[in-house]
């Protein structure tokens, strides 16, 4: 019986040494009437709470970290790591942050690509011109949008986040304006969808 507990135990420590490493995500999900976007990402790595604004924003918790223990470093790219994102933060405390530079290509240079080991892509040139730099995936939560494929009407709109799908009237439908949103239906466990009256995609 005790073996069988020491295993237990050992399996629920490698679980959440396992989680902790990773990092810990949650992405929050603005919707109106009329739109709805990825406004930012809260992030919980290496006990260190990070926010990540969609607009580049990285804010740290003033608390500092998980456990409210300490100050905590942070340091910048300078002219050493090469001219495409001097000035950036390059880590909080032993979190490391990564950008898009010219070696990755030239479609979405300055755009943030990591946080510890939670990467954020984008769409590029090869993806079509519809969603050209549009994020594409945040950890393995794929990110989508209306395309051409999809008809004209709402090209460009978010379409679907993980297992959630965000429908929108079309022209053929008549009893609401056209670029409306429909419904906002599936389960996506670290999305957090707010409802808000209005909202401004551009400032969120």
């Amino acid at each position: 019986m005790i073996r069988k507990l020491l295993i237990l135990l050992a399996v629920i420590v490698s679980a959440a040494y396992a989680c902790g490493a990773q990092g810990r995500y949650k992405i929050n999900l603005n919707a109106s009437n009329t739109k709805a976007v990825v406004s930012s990402v809260d992030i919980v790595v290496n006990n260190t709470n990070i926010c990540v604004s969609m607009r580049g924003k990285i804010i740290v918790d003033p608390n500092n970290n998980a456990n409210g223990q300490g100050d905590i470093a942070i340091t910048y790219y300078d002219q050493f790591d090469g001219p495409d994102n001097k000035g950036k933060l390059k880590s909080i405390g032993d979190v490391a942050i990564t950008y898009y530079d010219r070696y990755d290509g030239f479609d979405n240079i300055g755009k943030l690509k990591s946080i510890g080991k939670l990467a954020f892509t984008y769409y590029d040139r090869f993806d079509g011109p519809d969603n050209h730099g549009k994020l594409k995936s945040i950890g393995n939560t794929q990110i989508t949008y209306y395309d051409k494929y999809d008809g004209f009407d709402n090209i460009g709109k978010l379409k679907t986040v993980g297992n959630t799908t965000i429908t929108y009237y079309d022209r053929f439908d008549t009893s609401e304006a056209m670029g409306t949103i429909k419904q906002i239906s599936g389960n996506t466990p670290n999305l957090n969808i707010r409802r808000l009256q209005e909202f401004n995609a551009d400032n969120d």
